[in-house]
């Protein structure tokens, strides 16, 4: 006694189905596609949390226009560096702070935040307004 094709089908579970579902190519270029993304996306988690990029949250010069020796207020505030810097001597520094410099000339003062191998920079410029002789 044989059975027709409609009853077999009737007769396999949902699981049966489902097995053999994953061994056809679209089952199995599925997995790959699922295997690719955890692999990618563990990369991409250990990139993020491991050693992510500062971030520079300001950086002013206050006032940004100054006459020859007065002073201009730097102020910076930094998340995620293990070393923040300031040109023009005057190095490393807190993640977030102030200090006053006083240009005799125009001066771009530049604020490197490191964090790894990974380090953001931005930059502030001071303005140095010509005398009138």
């Amino acid at each position: 006694m044989t059975v027709p094709f409609d009853q077999m089908a009737q007769k396999m579970n949902y699981w049966e189905m489902q097995k053999s579902f994953w061994k056809t190519p679209a089952g199995i270029a599925i997995w790959f596609a699922l295997l690719l993304a955890i692999i990618g996306g563990g990369l991409l988690a250990l990139n993020v949390f491991v050693s992510p990029y500062p971030v520079i949250e300001f950086f002013d010069a206050d006032p940004v226009a100054v006459n020859s020796s007065e002073a201009s207020n730097i102020s910076w505030s930094v998340i995620g560096a293990t070393q923040v810097e300031l040109n023009h001597e005057i190095g490393r520094v807190g993640l977030k702070g102030f200090t006053l410099v006083f240009p005799n000339e125009t001066t771009i003062y530049t604020l490197t935040a490191v964090n790894g191998s990974r380090n953001r920079s931005l930059d502030a410029k001071v303005i140095v307004r010509a005398r009138n002789l």
